[in-house]
């Protein structure tokens, strides 16, 4: 019997343990939820935060970082002369988060914050509302002279450092400063609104100058990078394991260049010396925030006219033969962090890693277009470089391009000019193929001597500011911009010539530019990829069309980090594949919907093709072309042991990783010192209570918590 009595109390003792564990664990659920709760009545998540990020070189890092934990100040608006002067010289209450606006975010203003030592970051606003985000007059954060330190000219007594002409003179530099504190932009004009009036306006404006009281509005910025000081160090600690799941603190920039081979040819094709004319455009280019790289003038005005140029020139490839030279496409990614397509397409060439084994050799001449968008005087201007005119048999043949363009220009409204012999070559891609092998080449931009565009590099170029805003829907899909007009005529100017330079024949009065085509590709790099013209060169999957669908902006022209190809790579292969390609009328076993690199003479790819008479159904497309990628990646990179990394052979840009949860912007008020010290006090005390009446509960248990013992017969 006392047995059976034990079993009952060892029975009991099991229940009541059941059930204080079923209680905990019911508790811990309530307790979750309520924390969750809290945290979401304490906090306002700002949802269209994008960063400013950190990227490195050989010898610098640049960019922002927050604290591991984010930074956290006293949100203080700064929209005109007075506000910031406040902050500066009265505001109390620091660390401050300044909240600029689009005309207060410069480097001066930048400047003043950080020697005030007051500010701990800085959020920008920049919303598509031209009331929120006016248009500063110019806004620029690369350099003066931006790529000279790789450039042709670097070290040149005469021209280098932009000693003839500041080719960027609303650069400012803030992209190769290294803050230390994180700087934002917010995209959402319902959050920036949140921000002014439920937080600035409603706790922390001053009163007549006067700081406000307790609670007051504050912000956690946390933008944490995991790289730091150099690319050569972030590489190293990256290749060092350290666990089992090492860390990646650092990736390469690069990405692929996307080159076609013009004329068709046989199979056992092998190009002759000089035989090759190199028409380039660049793919790239950066601003101080993360995916925001719209890139209107910079780079999509020349892509837009070389490919139209390559359209143009298909309805007259029957002209091209053996006696002709072939035309090479290109399009060079990375050239806005110290050339990295162009440095590695001359790597490549003298590894004899390009289709046909590529060389210098093979080129004879090259035509570069840059920015074509704000034409200064009205027209196109031509630059050649001085250095190259040393030699008189490049000189003659340099004046022989020229003249040849000035004279088709004249029937074209007259709208090309050439620049003085003495000035040397702008920024541009020219200039690394010229360091290799000195050969004839042009570059056409808008601009004579410094930039014509105001926003070089930066998140205002975009189609609004060239002329090329439309409405994103089928009207705007087919509306013709000024801008379409102007590319138009750039792209039969460029079209023209390549002509004549190939085949040394006057080029046909027939051969023009389609106007449709400068529109539908103005729209959709620029308002919509989720457009017509890309839909009909993707791959006929439901995957390539659901991701078309799902892009809510533009394409950015970032060059990212080298391992997944850019939507912007790709969507140019497959157009150059659509301008200069053979639809193939037989589907071949060929065919494929990869976009790999390849050195086969030709590739090609399957296109779901244009629309059929029901709107709905599309006829798939097989495109035989000679255009393929090759490397965007920089050598430095892949040199076993290399050493160059404070030299300027090749490109050392990588840009620093960060975890999943590593950027935040959120909201939320913060009480007064004293409150903070109160509740710390309370909580101190009733912890001091709660543990000596614990001691005394546990000291006392047997009494208190005595349990009755079983009856024994």
């Amino acid at each position: 019997m006392i047995r059976q009595g034990n079993e009952k109390e060892k029975g009991r003792m099991t229940r009541l343990r059941c059930y204080r564990q079923f209680i905990l664990f019911i508790l811990s659920c309530i307790s979750l939820g309520a924390s969750e709760r809290i945290s979401s009545k304490t906090y306002v998540i700002v949802s269209g935060n994008v960063a400013c990020i950190r990227r490195l070189n050989g010898t610098h890092q640049v960019g922002c970082s927050s604290e591991i934990n984010g930074n956290v100040g006293v949100l203080h608006y700064i929209n005109d002369t007075d506000s910031l002067n406040w902050l500066i010289n009265s505001g109390p209450h620091q660390p401050y988060v300044a909240l600029l606006t689009s005309l207060n975010f410069n480097r001066d203003t930048v400047q003043q914050l950080r020697n005030s030592k007051k500010i701990t970051g800085i959020i920008v606003i920049h919303t598509d509302d031209s009331a929120t985000t006016p248009l500063p007059d110019s806004f620029s954060p690369a350099d003066k002279c931006p790529g000279d330190l790789y450039g042709l000219y670097h070290n040149n007594q005469e021209y280098g450092n932009c000693k003839k002409v500041t080719w960027n003179e609303d650069g400012n530099g803030m992209f190769f400063e290294d803050f230390e504190f994180p700087i934002s932009i917010v995209t959402n004009k319902n959050e920036t609104d949140y921000l002014i009036n439920n937080c600035y306006l409603k706790f922390n404006q001053p009163t007549q100058g006067v700081p406000r009281e307790y609670p007051l509005c504050a912000v956690q910025m946390k933008s944490r990078m995991a790289a730091a000081k150099d690319s050569e160090t972030c590489i190293r600690r990256t290749n060092t394991p350290t666990n089992l799941n090492p860390d990646k603190y650092c990736d390469a920039l690069g990405d692929k260049n996307v080159i076609g081979f013009f004329k068709d040819v046989p199979e056992d094709y092998k190009p002759e010396k000089k035989s090759i004319i190199l028409a380039m455009a660049r793919m790239d280019s950066y601003s101080l925030f993360e995916n925001i790289y719209p890139s209107a003038d910079n780079q999509v005005s020349g892509i837009v006219a070389l490919l139209a140029a390559a359209e143009a020139l298909r309805k007259y490839k029957d002209h091209f033969d053996n006696t002709t030279k072939d035309i090479l496409f290109t399009f060079l990614n990375g050239e806005a962090f110290d050339y990295i397509g162009s440095t590695r397409m001359l790597y490549d060439m003298d590894k004899g890693a390009l289709p046909l084994k590529l060389k210098m050799d093979h080129v004879d001449r090259i035509v570069e277009v840059n920015q074509l968008a704000y034409r200064e005087e009205g027209r196109i201007w031509i630059h050649a470089d001085p250095v190259s005119r040393n030699d008189p048999n490049i000189s003659s043949e340099i004046d022989d391009m020229i003249s040849t363009i000035l004279d088709i220009g004249k029937n074209l409204s007259d709208i090309v000019g050439a620049v003085n012999q003495t000035q040397p070559l702008p920024p541009a891609s020219t200039q690394k193929f010229l360091q290799k092998t000195p050969v004839p080449a042009l570059v056409l931009t808008d601009h004579k001597k410094t930039f014509t565009n105001k926003y070089y590099n930066s998140r205002f170029d975009l189609a609004k500011t060239i002329s090329a805003m439309v409405n994103a829907s089928d009207n705007g899909y087919n509306h013709v911009t000024d801008q379409a007009s102007n590319l138009t005529v750039a792209a039969t100017l460029l079209a023209r010539s390549l002509y004549t330079l190939a085949t040394g024949s006057p080029a046909p009065e027939g051969l023009m530019a389609e106007q449709q085509s400068v529109t539908h590709m103005l729209y959709c790099f620029l308002i919509s990829p989720n457009c017509e013209l890309f839909k009909q060169v993707i791959p006929p999957a439901r995957e390539a069309f659901d991701d078309l669908a799902s892009q809510k902006s533009p394409y950015p022209f970032y060059v990212s980090v080298y391992g997944q190809i850019n939507n912007v790579t790709r969507i140019i292969q497959r157009l150059l594949t659509h301008y200069i390609g053979t639809v193939e009328k037989n589907h071949t076993e060929s065919c494929t919907s990869s976009e790999k690199a390849s050195l086969q003479l030709y590739n090609y790819l399957w296109m779901a093709g244009p629309l059929n008479s029901d709107n709905k159904t599309r006829t798939v497309t097989c495109v035989k072309s000679r255009v393929t990628q090759t490397k965007a990646y920089s050598p430095a990179f892949e040199i076993t042991d290399y050493n160059g990394w404070g030299g300027f052979q090749y490109s050392t840009w990588t840009e620093s990783s960060w975890a999943t949860n590593a950027l935040l912007l959120r909201v939320f008020l913060i009480p007064s010192k004293a409150m903070e010290t109160s509740i710390l006090s309370g909580g101190v005390i009733l912890t001091l209570v709660s543990m000596v009446l614990i001691y005394f509960l546990n000291k006392k248990a047997d009494i208190l918590f005595a349990h009755p013992r079983p009856s024994s017969l």
